[in-house]
């Protein structure tokens, strides 16, 4: 398009793009960038800025007529081209710069008031000609605002329309704990804002540094700072979020002290809220932030937002910044639509039915002792409780706002709680697989400590993770990568849920949590290829004992957890999976209940015990009255040892001849799936042995018999464990474990 429709061809042509929504689809037209046309103010505008450039400051009656010449020349700013807007931008600045080089010159009221008409002129120019206006130059009427605040009178505050400037005096500060009244410009109706010190402000030298501070009222604030866009550190969820608009609600105040090295400072400011009841469904959201320099973006970490009160007869909501710097402050608005809270409904019942289930899992294991030296299901207890104190504190978190002082030690202890989860989850897996997959290439060993080491493992490692990460942080002390942050837990920047911040939260939580689930993903494919070999082997086509198997240990070892890694990508498939994680996570605690106590025929037996009554048999495992078992038995039982041909003839006299006891009872109910994991291998007795000689070494007869009654294997000889010793042997494989050639397996299932 032409720079003016009604002037000739001459001029440059000049574009506007049209861009794609990527939430609603469609095209949207852009402002047109006109940064290169004229108007009939350019050659003004120039002549004037030149006149700003060429003045000595020192010499107040030249810099009076050059700043009053400009002001004036301002007022036309809405029909002035964007380049125009930049020269008198950059004329300011460069004033600034002679006020920053020469100390000693006061810069008098008059002068200040002028400079300020000028800034608020531009920045009435209206947003059709400031989105052409590069960022920096807009940038150095701030610098420019801040600058003479510091150069004017102390203690004698500057009015103008839409920008204030004081220069306090230390005397005024030097009070810890006082309210002091901040100016404001002429024309904002709103309560002036005030400033508190919580702590005097001292430099290098412990001197007690006084503040300058500019207020710009919020329009031409919101017009010549960059506008807000959130908290600046959402992720790939975003996608999943709903489109927020953020705007500047409050005046913004520029505070700064120069010299100082600590800050501790409560600063109040007044919104509008007298409109707030019109926006029905709508959310609206108050956070304060500042303005960093270094990002150049609105962000929030090191301050926290109070809400302090609110008046009903003039419509306004008072609240405080608490911050440890100085900058440009302001209270940030978000308004978004009201999300469905049909997700959050269901996430928070099935919650609360997740924790109860934990709750009494825990319960029905943990107070018994003969259930606690089991290993296994003394590891299981560990997992209920920490996932029944993890789900708890993170409810309790999510009441917390980022402001409140038990954010930063509510996130520690919910990451800490999780991680324990984990860790107990990862425990169990490896104690499955070496009672599974590695039983047979180490029978027999045994470790009296092994629940001491995953105890002190499983507790203080998450621990030791989180808080190193929390004081490696604290330690760096860079304001723009903190702890914690305002954002709910899918990152969410309109709340003030507060959460762990990147990167913090992948080092500390997200990474090792998936971690610990790949290292489970792995064992769980291997224990699960065991348990299904053995099934196949045998006679039975009911598979129902193994499938309870795999069904337990996927939940032991916290498998679900997996979905989260597809709650991201494309906002359908991160939606449906949100629900899968949901659904899937809540109902641990009830799957973890059927498989740790109904599935279990000990417990429940104990359970009903307690109040002198038996399980009822619906609760129980079908008992066995297979032909081919009660056949299994019976051979088994008419079995007499044989010696192995692969034991040499002259070591004869140290053959063993061991009567199992196993093998000759007659065949018993279906085994729980847990029920034999636990047990160690037993040390032979001396009365079920035979000693021919001296020899300290045995081995165990060749027996064959029939397993399930089908066919006939050969064992393989087993040498006699003594008490801690661990036998070895190398030729075991998965392939023998699934022929049954070792009868362990089916009793493990």
């Amino acid at each position: 398009v032409m720079c003016n429709a009604s002037r000739v061809a001459e001029e440059p042509l000049i574009y506007r793009y049209c861009s794609l929504n990527a939430l609603s689809g469609d095209g949207v037209w852009g402002n047109v960038d006109s940064s290169r046309c004229n108007s009939l103010y350019s050659e003004r505008v120039v002549a004037r800025a030149q006149a700003i450039s060429d003045v000595n400051i020192t010499k107040k009656a030249e810099v009076q007529n050059a700043v009053n010449g400009m002001s004036e020349l301002a007022k036309n700013a809405s029909d002035m081209a964007p380049k125009d807007l930049s020269n008198i931008a950059d004329s300011l600045a460069e004033l600034s710069e002679k006020y920053e080089e020469n100390t000693a010159v006061v810069v008098a009221a008059a002068e200040a008031i002028g400079l300020a008409d000028t800034v608020a002129s531009v920045a009435g120019a209206g947003e059709e000609k400031l989105v052409s206006v590069p960022e920096a130059d807009l940038t150095k009427m701030v610098d420019c605002m801040t600058t003479l605040a510091k150069r004017i009178t102390p203690g004698a505050p500057v009015t103008a329309t839409t920008i204030a400037m004081e220069m306090f005096e230390v005397s005024q500060v030097e009070e810890e704990g006082t309210e002091i009244l901040l100016p404001k410009p002429s024309q904002d109706t709103l309560t002036a804002p005030s400033l508190t010190m919580k702590k005097a402000a001292r430099n290098a030298q412990n001197e007690t540094v006084a503040p300058s501070v500019a207020v710009f009222d919020r329009a031409t604030g919101g017009a010549i700072f960059p506008p807000p866009t959130g908290t600046g550190d959402v992720e790939s969820k975003a996608a999943v979020l709903p489109q927020v608009n953020y705007t500047i609600d409050s005046s913004i105040v520029s505070l700064e002290f120069d010299g100082a090295n600590e800050l501790d400072l409560e600063i109040k400011m007044s919104v509008d809220v007298s409109k707030d009841s019109e926006k029905s469904g709508v959310e609206l959201v108050r956070v304060c932030q500042y303005y960093n320099t270094t990002q150049n973006k609105w962000v929030s970490d090191g301050c926290q937002t109070k809400e302090a009160s609110t008046s009903t007869t003039t419509g306004e909501k008072s609240y405080i910044c608490a911050c440890n710097h100085n900058t440009s402050f302001a209270i940030i608005l978000s308004e978004s639509e009201i999300a469905d809270s049909l997700q959050s409904s269901v996430s928070t019942v099935l919650n609360s039915i997740n924790i109860v289930f934990l709750f009494v899992t825990f319960m029905c294991i943990a107070p018994f002792k003969q259930f606690r030296a089991r290993k296994l299901m003394a590891i299981q207890s560990q997992l209920c409780a920490a996932l029944f104190v993890g789900h708890i504190a993170f409810i309790l978190l999510g009441t917390a706002d980022a402001s409140d002082p038990s954010c930063v030690p509510g996130v520690i202890i919910v990451q800490y709680l999780f991680l324990a989860a984990i860790a107990w989850s990862v425990c169990a897996s490896v104690t499955l697989y070496e009672k599974i997959v590695n039983a047979l290439k180490s029978f027999g060993k045994q470790d009296k400590y092994y629940m001491v080491k995953c105890a002190a493992g499983c507790w203080s490692s998450p621990l030791f993770m989180v808080l190193a990460v929390y004081i490696t942080q604290v330690s760096m002390g860079n304001k723009d990568l903190p702890y914690v942050t305002a954002t709910g837990e899918l990152d969410d920047a309109k709340t003030a849920t507060c959460w762990v911040a990147s990167p913090w939260k992948w080092v500390g939580f997200i990474i090792p949590v998936y971690l610990c689930l790949g290292l489970n993903l792995v064992l769980f494919f291997m224990i699960a290829r065991i348990i299904l070999k053995a099934g196949k082997s045998g006679s039975s086509t009911n598979h129902s004992r193994e499938v309870k198997a795999i069904v337990s240990i996927a939940t032991t070892v916290c498998l679900p957890w997996l979905i989260s890694v597809f709650m991201t990508g494309p906002l359908l498939m991160a939606q449906i999976f949100q629900w899968i994680f949901i659904i899937v996570t809540a109902l641990q605690g009830p799957t973890m209940f059927i498989a740790y106590v109904i599935f279990q025929e000990d417990i429940l037996t104990n359970l009903f015990s307690l109040v002198g009554k038996e399980p009822p048999q619906a609760l129980l495992p079908p008992k066995s009255s297979s032909r081919a078992a009660k056949s299994a038995a019976s051979e088994i039982s008419s079995i007499k040892p044989t010696t192995t041909a692969a034991v040499k003839k002259e070591e004869k006299s140290d053959i063993v001849h061991v009567k199992n006891p196993d093998y000759n009872q007659p065949p018993k109910e279906e085994e729980n799936i847990y029920s034999k994991v636990d047990e160690e291998a037993p040390a032979p007795k001396d009365d079920a042995i035979s000693h021919g000689s001296s020899s300290s070494k045995h081995l165990y007869e060749s027996t064959s018999f029939t397993q399930h009654g089908d066919e006939t294997d050969t064992i393989d000889p087993v040498p006699a464990v003594e008490h801690d010793e661990t036998y070895e042997n190398p030729n075991a494989t998965d392939i023998d474990i699934a022929q049954n050639s070792y009868p362990h397996v089916p009793q493990l299932v």
